[in-house]
């Protein structure tokens, strides 16, 4: 039979050991094993010279495999489904034309949930599969992924029964107990020579622990480390040999007892271990029965148990099928005290550790044999093989993803000014849309990207339908999670309507809302009062007609609804003769016409701070408007246009403003813009960001939706983005010739990562002040 055995670390881990030790086995049943290693090949010389071939995983799938007769595979074994496992195995699989089986040594969902702070395993698995990619390391298991990979495996194995829960049901498999290697059968006879060698004295009692800390182990590990600095206060001559790297923090750096109680040891080569299990006097597995524990078997308990030393263990895996008090000493609960209590009668009964260590020896030289797990696993190879038919398996990176909603509700500002309207044809000339500007803009100084052209979209019109459900596919797959529309509307009278009535008749299933605009329309497209071209007046009643204008939207099963209520943004509130009263005005119109409720945003433009005065609900940052300006000298740039009258500001330095903005006691909607560049609607009076990019734009983006998760038990999480499509600003998501779909990749890549910094257990966001760009630096444009 020709095995791949797939294992998920190189022979620096101790679950390659014991690949390599089945390896050993099963060759010498006669089987044509390869055995596969993700890297450090080079570190098998540290174990000893192996019977069969070992390659890389890149080499596995760049070549063919080395079996002797040079043909595939019979079979694929998968050494647990951690991703970057599951990968090579399904890719092998599949190019071989053969079955695989997968191995399961721990409680997978146990692990990944112990690593998260914020949320629990079952609500990462009702996440999107995008976050949960970006929250899944390549060794560790996804949590969607990891189970489809085991509903397709033609068999299943597993260290310990308890582990079969995971097994799916129809599905072949076998339980075996890992064996210990022959150099741990007899220790080495120079106990007091390497004891010496360590700075310990003849009189110490040496206890062991040997293993990794992450995070599900952390506290159990912890207790050992107080138990044994507790023993020392009390007089007691112990110690603790210590190996391993810690992934997790104990809590304990900086305290002088506890560093005088343990020698650590680091890293330590296999080679080694026997040795160190030598000099020691009391082999201590802390912990206690849970559901990290009661799914595994420690590969160091078969070295301990073969050692004849006593064993300290939790009432948990393994230690089912051993006897206390005749094989080992078992910890029922795993506390501090408890294991402080076990540790002293071993102490103070030397003969009761004897029996123990003669005990624990014959168990292991008994039960914990490698040949016995070898012939277990080719009798299961054998069955899978002779299946009558082989198991259908699934192409689970191809599974459509249920829609889901995202955590934070991404939502982008939308310009709806890309079609001709009559009013424009009078002021700007026939056929004027936003397009007109875009495409004659012209560069005003070194490197400036003008004219702006739009990509895969094209010049779009929105008087076609099919251009919205484009744009709204667009970003649904990238993660924005709304539109939100500006609505022009003075005094019953409307403008660029057109889109937002297409969008109610026939437009995308997509969510949306609106923002009015509520500003005087001028030349210089600002809102000021130069060149007025309609004025924004405010009669009498003019917030109950707005609300039956806008109710057809409002009450739409698409609308974007906090609480329930309908969310309006209303732009410069300030503008209203009196806000406070217009706003009760607007509810009690809304309640009138059938809307309990509305959720009222001011926008933070023009020096609007807390919405609470004027009777709004929350505020929603306007980037780049409520920022302090950080404007820098445009002749610093290059290549200035003689002409040239605007403002050159900092992208990073604002994108900083905006990451270090002390939080409010009231409730705020963040906001960010990917660029600025407004010299296409204000030619040389224009106002250009430099410094702009997709990866300073993430960061800053990251950083919001960070914090939206942080606060989502009070602020709604929603995040706000200026904007979906305002060319003429240079402020866009869509496909642009330079930049592509970098933008909304860079989107979608931070909003995932962002609810995955908040899973993983940030408690405050982490403000970048190294984000800030430094004034003395010269400012390069793109």
């Amino acid at each position: 039979m020709k095995i791949v055995l797939v294992s998920h670390c190189n022979f620096l881990g101790n679950s390659a050991m014991h690949v390599f030790s089945l390896a050993e086995e099963l060759t010498r049943l006669g089987h044509d094993v390869v055995m596969l290693v993700p890297d450090g090949v080079e570190t098998v010389d540290r174990h000893r010279v192996a019977n069969f071939s070992i390659r890389l995983y890149d080499d596995a799938l760049s070549k063919p495999l080395p079996f002797a007769d040079g043909g595939p595979a019979d079979i694929v074994h998968a050494w647990t489904p951690r991703e970057h496992v599951r990968k090579l195995t399904v890719a092998l699989s599949e190019r071989e034309g053969c079955p695989f089986i997968l191995h399961m040594e721990d409680n997978e969902e146990q692990i990944v949930s112990d690593e998260m702070r914020n949320v629990s395993f079952t609500e990462l698995c009702e996440l999107p599969e995008l976050y949960q990619d970006v929250l899944t390391s390549p060794y560790r298991s996804h949590p969607t992924r990891y189970r489809q990979f085991a509903e397709a495996a033609a068999g299943y194995t597993c260290l310990i029964d308890r582990l079969l829960e995971f097994k799916p049901a129809g599905t072949p498999g076998t339980v075996f107990w890992p064996g210990f290697d022959p150099e741990f059968e007899t220790l080495p006879a120079s106990r007091q020579l390497l004891r010496r060698e360590h700075g310990i004295a003849d009189d110490e009692i040496m206890l062991f622990y040997s293993g990794n800390v992450h995070h599900s182990v952390v506290s159990d590990v912890r207790n050992l480390y107080l138990a044994v600095a507790i023993l020392r206060t009390r007089g007691r001559k112990v110690r603790l040999l210590r190996t391993g790297w810690n992934y997790a923090d104990m809590g304990l750096d900086g305290d002088d007892d506890i560093a005088a109680a343990s020698i650590e040891l680091g890293f330590v080569d296999r080679e080694k271990m026997p040795g160190l299990l030598a000099i020691c006097d009391l082999l201590v597995q802390p912990g206690r029965s849970d559901t990290f524990n009661d799914y595994r078997f420690p590969s160091k308990l078969t070295e301990f148990l073969v050692s004849g030393k006593p064993v300290v263990l939790p009432d948990s895996n393994i230690a089912h099928a051993l006897e206390d008090e005749v094989e080992v000493l078992k910890l029922r609960e795993g506390t501090l005290a408890e294991l402080i209590v076990t540790i002293e009668r071993l102490l103070d009964e030397p003969a009761v550790a004897r029996r123990l260590g003669q005990g624990s020896r014959a168990f292991a030289l008994d039960n914990l044999r490698w040949n016995k797990a070898a012939m277990k696993l080719a009798a299961l190879y054998e069955e899978v093989l002779g299946a009558a038919a082989p198991v259908e398996r699934a192409d689970d990176d191809n599974v459509e993803e249920a829609v889901a909603e995202h955590p934070v509700k991404l939502i982008t500002f939308y310009l709806p000014q890309f079609h001709p309207i009559a009013e424009n044809n009078e002021w700007w000339g026939a056929g004027f849309t936003e397009w007109t500007n875009v495409s004659r803009a012209k560069a005003q100084m070194f490197a400036h990207r003008q004219p702006r052209r739009p990509a895969d979209l094209g010049y779009y019109d929105l008087r076609l339908v099919d251009t919205m459900h484009e744009q709204a596919a667009l970003a649904r797959r990238y993660g924005v999670g709304g539109f939100c529309f500006y609505a022009y509307w003075f005094e019953g009278r409307r403008l660029l309507e057109r889109p937002l009535e297409l969008w109610l008749e026939s437009g995308p299933d997509f969510p949306f809302c609106l923002s009015w605009a509520n500003e005087n329309w001028s030349r210089r497209w600002d809102g000021s009062e130069a060149e007025i071209l309609i004025d924004q007046d405010y009669d009498e009643g003019f917030e109950e007609r707005f609300i039956i204008d806008m109710l057809p939207y409002l009450i739409d099963r698409r609308y974007i609804r906090v609480g329930g209520a309908p969310m309006l943004l209303i732009y410069r509130i300030t503008e209203f003769p009196d806000p406070a009263a217009s706003v009760l005005a607007l509810r009690q119109a809304a309640e009138k016409h059938g809307i309990p409720e509305l959720h009222l945003v001011a926008t933070q433009s023009f020096g609007i701070g807390d919405p609470r005065p004027y009777g709004c609900n929350a505020a929603v940052e306007f980037s780049p408007h409520h920022f302090d300006r950080r404007l820098l000298d445009p002749q610093r740039v290059g290549g200035v246009s003689p002409g040239f009258e605007g403002h050159v500001e900092d992208y990073v330095g604002v994108a900083a403003q905006g990451i270090n903005a002390r939080p409010t006691d009231y409730a705020r909607y963040r906001g960010c813009f990917p660029m600025w560049d407004n010299t296409a609607r204000r030619g040389a009076r224009g106002h250009v960001f430099i410094n702009d990019s997709p990866k300073a734009y993430g960061h800053w983006l990251r950083f919001l939706v960070h914090e939206a998760m942080l606060r989502k038990d009070h602020v709604e999480p929603l995040v706000f983005i200026n904007a979906w499509n305002e060319w003429a600003e240079g402020a866009y998501l869509e496909p642009d010739d330079v930049y592509g779909h970098a933008l909304l990749e860079i989107t979608r890549e931070s909003l995932a990562h962002g609810v995955a910094d908040f899973a993983l257990g940030g408690s405050t966001p982490e403000r970048n002040r190294d984000f800030t760009l430094k004034v003395s630096r010269l400012p390069q444009l793109r």
